[in-house]
């Protein structure tokens, strides 16, 4: 593999169109140093053969290997060079916002759109070989290295290699000495569709916002990391599980309050969590277990989102827990199966105005609510 450091940053660009290749050269030409290639087969010989490249420009539609494979090549690399190079998809009038939305799924960084203005297409690679290069130099001193290695650029959490080896660690520690933990997994939901709508400067800020908010929700020991695009992962340790579905619930609604203001215009955003308590005597790492979580997860969003859906290996509870702007929503939806199990729940969440609405009434509602009351234990 090659070494020798070139002169100017090195980015590939790959794209089927001789035409757009020439383009690409010749805009970026005077500033870099501008390795081609025609498809994604040959991209990938060139990545796996050259570590110099910092950033790579692809098209999606290619023969042989399209930018989607290449992309998944690269993300399920063993090279973290690979797996973390920051990848700009070159999208045409045939690539709609569906196209992108699975482009990032798979990793991507970035998009521009054909036919691209020269300024746009320099000020996109100086932001992603800057981003690489500040990383690239954070190998030159031990204690950098490690935080390249473990900490989020852009939200300043964990990053996915921290938590999955601190994760184990810990997984190590409860089987010897005992212990109880809650994995738990959260997504932004329909943050591709916001990416592709604000782009990717705009929707860095609020993930940054996010990753504010959430450190400031989570106690010294548990461990809190993001681990994909809109992705998290948490570690609760040593906590109850009606405590941690407590915690799910308060995440969801205090996300649903936060008010994200940019550019004079104000964002809202949900998540989705999928919360998995594992017996500590399982004999499976980290990642088969937040797999697990994330089937939770995908439940929640399956639902609609803005929920959480909980599983206890210890108690075998397995449900959909929902707040009561979704249940009225299942309700209108006649989707009263849903909610057979959370009615407990929900009686206690509407409690005080049921109080309420009986004080203003008459004898026969305040004995419905105290019936209410005793019935459900509160």
């Amino acid at each position: 593999m090659s070494t020798a450091k070139p002169s100017k940053p090195r980015i590939l660009a790959v794209d089927d169109s001789r035409v757009m290749r020439l383009a690409l050269k010749k805009i970026l030409g005077k500033e870099y140093d501008v390795v081609l290639a025609e498809h994604g087969e040959d991209a990938w010989t060139l990545l796996t053969n050259d570590n110099t490249i910092q950033v790579l420009f692809t098209d999606l539609s290619m023969p042989y290997l399209d930018g989607y494979g290449l992309l998944k090549r690269m993300r399920s690399a063993d090279d973290p060079h690979l797996q973390e190079m920051p990848v700009i998809i070159i999208t045409g009038k045939e690539d709609d916002d569906k196209a992108k939305e699975q482009a990032l799924e798979r990793g991507a960084s970035d998009f521009i759109s054909k036919p691209f203005e020269s300024i746009q297409l320099l000020a996109r690679a100086k932001a992603h070989v800057t981003f690489k290069a500040t990383s690239t130099k954070l190998t030159d001193v031990e204690d950098k290295l490690e935080r390249q290695a473990t900490v989020d650029e852009i939200t300043g959490l964990g990053g996915q290699r921290y938590f999955c080896r601190a994760a184990d660690e810990a997984l190590s520690y409860m089987r010897r000495h005992g212990g109880q933990y809650v994995l738990v997994r959260m997504d932004i939901d329909e943050f591709n569709k916001l990416f592709i709508k604000i782009g990717k400067q705009a929707a860095d800020t609020i993930l940054q916002k996010l990753g504010q908010y959430l450190l400031k929700q989570v106690r010294k020991e548990d461990m809190l990391a993001r681990v994909g695009l809109s992705k998290f992962a948490l570690l609760l340790r040593d906590v109850p599980f009606h405590k941690a579905q407590q915690f799910a619930q308060r995440l969801c609604d205090g996300i649903a309050g936060v008010d994200i203001k940019l550019h004079k215009k104000s964002y809202k955003i949900t998540a989705s969590i999928g919360l998995f308590e594992p017996r500590v005597d399982r004999d499976d790492d980290i990642k088969a277990q937040i797999n697990i979580a994330e089937v939770y997860l995908q439940q929640a969003i399956d639902a609609g989102g803005n929920k959480y859906v909980s599983c206890s290996e210890y108690s075998n509870s397995c449900a959909e827990h929902v707040n009561l702007e979704t249940a009225l929503t299942h309700i209108q939806h006649g989707e009263l199966d849903a909610l057979h199990s959370q009615v407990p729940e929900l009686i206690k969440h509407v409690m005080p105005l049921l109080d309420y609405l009986a004080s203003q009434s008459d004898d026969e509602a305040r004995t419905l609510v105290e019936a209410l009351k005793y019935k459900f234990k509160i």
